[in-house]
């Protein structure tokens, strides 16, 4: 879907948005999104409204800028977001995989990750955020960050 900008739920504002989101995507548990490179966001409640999503995959979404606020959310794999600068408060994941995201200046808010595996091009940025995250599960988790280098074959 290479010309997808926007992603909304509801058009109309007279439809009651919080009974109508109860019922939306109720057993979705894996997202994938590959090649929205003009994807400028996800939807605000996409982690309320998505109960059961616990993977999502972002490969190509150029023009996505952040991503938060997704609680129940276990395991982010992100790839080729080129404008991707912050991932903030995904409290439940546990394992985030991540290569060709340039700009990704700020990560916070992953109390339960457990496994990070980064690309060889991700080094230079993550020293931005990886300290933190280090410190984070030696305090919550009283053990090291399992950080692994990924293969980009």
């Amino acid at each position: 879907m290479p010309n997808w900008e926007e992603w909304s739920f509801f058009e109309d504002p007279e439809v009651d948005a919080h009974s109508a989101m109860l019922q939306l995507l109720p057993r979705l548990v894996l997202l994938k999104l590959d090649g929205c490179p003009k994807l400028r966001a996800l939807p605000r409640q996409l982690g309320e409204v998505a109960a059961s999503l616990k993977e999502l995959r972002l490969i190509g979404t150029n023009n996505l800028k952040a991503l938060e606020d997704f609680p129940l959310l276990s395991v982010l794999l992100i790839q080729n977001c080129t404008s991707l600068e912050l991932i903030s408060n995904l409290p439940r994941v546990t394992d985030m995989c991540a290569h060709g995201c340039p700009n990704l200046s700020h990560v916070e808010g992953l109390g339960s990750l457990q496994q990070l595996g980064l690309g060889v091009d991700m080094q230079e940025i993550s020293s931005h955020w990886l300290p933190q995250l280090r410190k984070q599960n030696q305090r919550v988790h009283g053990e090291d960050l399992d950080v692994y280098a990924l293969s980009t074959s």
